[in-house]
């Protein structure tokens, strides 16, 4: 029996390194071992396809070139196809997984001001008691369902109607509280924001509320609702201003917004 020739000899052969003795021998050895005819035709073809400047032989593996992710979410997928009862585990797994990093990003993505926004939902009742107006009462019933845009509807029917009326002032910020509640808004429950459009007409009411009145409770309420519509909008320095009037005044909502400001410099670089 001939004794096996070395894949390196073929090599050498194939790129004119032997000698005309040893090339001579190898052939002859070939003919005897069909294995090394069949290793000298796959390294020609190699070094044909390697000097062939069209050839990709060489370039970057096409799944080395996608995205990480995209390699990850291949394997996994080959993974259930080779052993399917990991289907099961698998995407409760993927699920717990996308949670995790909802809440990750909820986490990192939270405003810090907003424990700050709270609206206090008696806004609506202290101080339009005892009207007898249809509007203003079918608000009110809207308001206690959570039908705030039919609410809205109806409160700006009645400053329609009545936009210098004796209660116009206090609409306004009930329109206004009612805005900035129905604002809120949330994404698979987690994360909160704000609907601007909502918030701007909120601080439009306010403003206006403050412009029709002189009594230092309305004023006060009204600026009070105006500083958490700013914070809404992360604008927490025309918030500031605001509590800052709130604490002149020197009313009911006066220790609160003092308390308001050293929160918001604490939260704010």
């Amino acid at each position: 029996m001939s004794e096996r020739i070395q894949t390196s000899t073929i090599i050498d052969f194939a790129h004119g390194r032997l000698t005309p003795e040893e090339s001579l021998g190898l052939l002859k050895s070939m003919e005897e071992d069909p294995r090394a005819s069949k290793e000298l035709d796959l390294v020609v073809d190699l070094m044909n396809e390697a000097a062939d400047p069209q050839s990709r032989l060489f370039a970057a593996s096409t799944s080395r070139q996608k995205p990480f992710f995209i390699r990850t979410f291949r394997v996994i997928a080959e993974r259930f196809r080779s052993h399917p009862f990991l289907y099961p585990a698998g995407a409760f797994g993927c699920f717990v997984a996308a949670l995790l990093i909802l809440i990750g990003t909820n986490l990192l993505s939270a405003d810090k001001l907003d424990e700050l926004t709270g609206i206090d939902r008696t806004a609506f009742t202290w101080n339009a008691r005892g009207t007898d107006n249809s509007d203003i009462a079918g608000a009110y019933f809207c308001f206690t369902n959570g039908e705030y845009a039919k609410s809205l509807t109806l409160l700006d029917r009645y400053l329609r109607l009545e936009p210098r009326g004796d209660l116009a002032p206090y609409v306004h910020y009930t329109a206004g509280a009612v805005c900035l509640i129905a604002s809120r808004e949330s994404y698979f429950t987690l994360f909160r924001t704000h609907n601007r459009t909502r918030v701007s007409e909120a601080l439009q009411h306010l403003s206006i509320a403050i412009g029709q009145t002189s009594n230092r409770r309305l004023l006060e309420e009204s600026r009070f609702l105006r500083a958490k519509g700013y914070l809404m909008l992360h604008r927490p320095y025309e918030a500031i201003a605001e509590l800052d009037t709130v604490r002149t005044l020197s009313g009911p909502r006066s220790e609160e917004a003092m308390q308001m400001i050293e929160r918001i410099h604490a939260l704010t670089p």
